[in-house]
């Protein structure tokens, strides 16, 4: 005769393994960062020389020389810059269910997180192709258009900053609002994500100036916005895999209760 919990007991336990590969699934999502950062700085870094770019400064007959000289490890490395952008959206979907769960069903932070990741990698997705496009058939092109390209790639890059800013407040926001007895993130990376966010607002600065620290490969548009960046996620990931044990483990006694 079945009784009340051999019927309870399989759902309980299917409701258990479901929730399991969620977590997993927002795990690989996490980890898909270090395949958008990787691929990044090798396309940007190793092979096409972009650290630092081409001054701001230089000539269209200059910035023509740079890409016919390089014109193959540009291409190769704005493939990679372009294919590794959406693994950026991955991660910053996974900081969205995290978030989601500090403010609750009604929390807007979530969604203004997930849309900052979705054009931060639209960001990096796009610049990279208008490079590849400066770089294709490059014996053809007058060094004017490939200087158009080149620069409406960093306006492109750098003018768009809002989209990667939504997001750094937005987490931040959601960091400091936690009121958890022992919040799922420190807080000094709630601050650090506002920090993030504020480094960018220089970068309005950068259509003006060719040169000096605001310009596209100065100081303070580059050099600190670049780091940052990337010390932000360095920052965040361990700490967002430790929030998703401690919700999973929340999840999986919440089950068997």
């Amino acid at each position: 005769m079945t009784t009340e919990m051999d019927r309870v007991l399989p759902t309980s336990t299917s409701a258990t393994v479901r929730t399991r590969g969620d977590y997993l699934t927002l795990r690989i999502a996490l980890w898909l960062v270090v395949a958008y950062v990787g691929l990044g700085l090798l396309g940007f870094v190793a092979f096409a020389g972009f650290w630092p770019p081409p001054a701001e400064s230089l000539g269209a007959a200059e910035i023509s020389a740079y890409f016919h000289e390089h014109s193959t490890s540009i291409t190769i490395g704005m493939i990679l810059m372009a294919v590794g952008s959406p693994f950026y959206y991955a991660w910053s979907a996974a900081l969205s269910k995290i978030i989601g769960r500090i403010e609750g069903p009604m929390g807007v932070l979530s969604t203004l997180e997930l849309l900052g990741g979705l054009l931060t990698a639209l960001v990096t997705f796009t610049p990279a192709t208008i490079w590849i496009t400066a770089s294709f058939r490059v014996e053809d092109r007058s060094p004017e258009s490939i200087h158009l390209l080149y620069d409406f790639g960093w306006m492109f890059f750098d003018t768009t900053f809002v989209c990667s800013l939504i997001q750094s407040f937005a987490l931040g926001a959601a960091i400091l609002r936690d009121r958890r007895e022992e919040p799922l993130f420190p807080s000094w990376v709630g601050w650090l994500a506002f920090l993030t966010g504020a480094s960018y607002l220089p970068l309005t600065l950068m259509p003006l100036l060719k040169t000096g620290p605001f310009a596209w490969n100065g100081l303070i548009s580059f050099w600190v916005v670049f780091v940052i960046f990337f010390v932000l996620i360095a920052c965040v990931t361990p700490y967002a895999h430790r929030a998703l044990r401690r919700l999973e483990r929340e999840d999986v006694v919440g089950l068997g209760s």
